[in-house]
C-alpha cells in the first residue's frame, strides 16, 4: 500500500464505495446513536421491571 495523501486515501485510489462522508455520515451516526440509546433504555426498563417482579415474588413467599 502506498503513502497516504492529504485526503486520507491511499495510493490505490479514493474511499471505498458506499462509505458516507461529511454531513450524511454525521446524520447517520446520530441516528444510530439515538437508536442504540433507545434500545439501552428499553433493555434497562425491562431489566428493572423483571427485578421488581422477582423481589415481589420473594416477598410474597415470606
Amino acid at each position: 500500500m502506498g503513502p497516504v495523501n492529504e485526503t486520507g486515501a491511499g495510493a490505490a485510489g479514493g474511499f471505498a464505495q458506499g462509505v458516507r462522508t461529511g454531513p450524511a455520515r454525521s446524520r447517520a451516526l446520530r441516528v444510530l446513536e439515538f437508536t442504540m440509546a433507545d434500545l439501552a433504555f428499553v433493555a434497562t426498563t425491562i431489566a428493572v421491571f423483571a427485578l421488581v417482579a422477582l423481589i415481589a415474588k420473594g416477598v410474597a413467599k415470606l
